[in-house]
């Protein structure tokens, strides 16, 4: 019997499924790692194996809600712009070009050095999609970046946790391949 953990088509079998094509992911080059403060408009690099580079960009800092879900959390978008230099083109960073749905992380990706900040650009509304969604598994519906629930999913749409590596390195992989990335759907009502 398959078990289902409330989230719709995810199952046991598939996270095993999951942890064998770990092993074919393109691994993140480890860059010198970094000690600071973040700040919301820090703009970062992450090097893919192929030495490329990927861009994101932090765009809310500090705890998720009054529950504080996420103490120290860090709300952040990946781009699909991609180079050779670890210097971003600050024009091409725009919500209509993200990688990724937005995620919530923690500083240990920046100070094992995955991730790099590598400029500032304050942050406008421009840069800023008009409204997160995130599939939060505890009441198997939608929810914002501040823990309020939101009537129906909005695209792009990630998942209401702290993202593990694994699984941001998994989503990463996918999304480099062309397949799509997304938090899970509510069930039906």
């Amino acid at each position: 019997m398959e078990r289902h953990c409330g989230t719709a088509g995810f199952s046991w079998h598939n996270l095993f499924e999951i942890k064998e094509r770990m092993a074919s992911i393109m691994p993140l080059k480890k860059m010198k790692g970094q000690r600071r403060q973040h700040e919301v408009g820090d703009i970062f690099t992450l090097q893919l194996d192929d030495s490329s580079y990927r861009f994101g960009r932090v765009v809310k800092m500090g705890e998720s809600g009054p529950q504080g879900r996420f103490p120290g959390g860090i709300l952040a978008y990946i781009y699909d712009v991609a180079s050779s230099a670890p210097e971003p083109d600050l024009a091409l960073l725009t919500p209509d070009r993200l990688l990724l749905p937005p995620f919530f992380t923690m500083n240990w990706v920046w100070q094992k050095g995955y991730f790099r900040t590598v400029a500032h650009e304050d942050l406008e509304a421009v840069h800023l999609l008009k409204r997160h969604c995130f599939y939060d598994a505890s009441i198997e519906g939608y929810v914002d970046e501040n823990d309020n629930e939101i009537p129906e999913r909005i695209e792009p749409c990630g998942w209401f946790a702290l993202t593990n590596f694994e699984h941001f390195q998994y989503e990463l992989d996918e999304a480099l391949v062309g397949r799509p990335v997304h938090g899970a759907y509510a069930k039906k009502k």
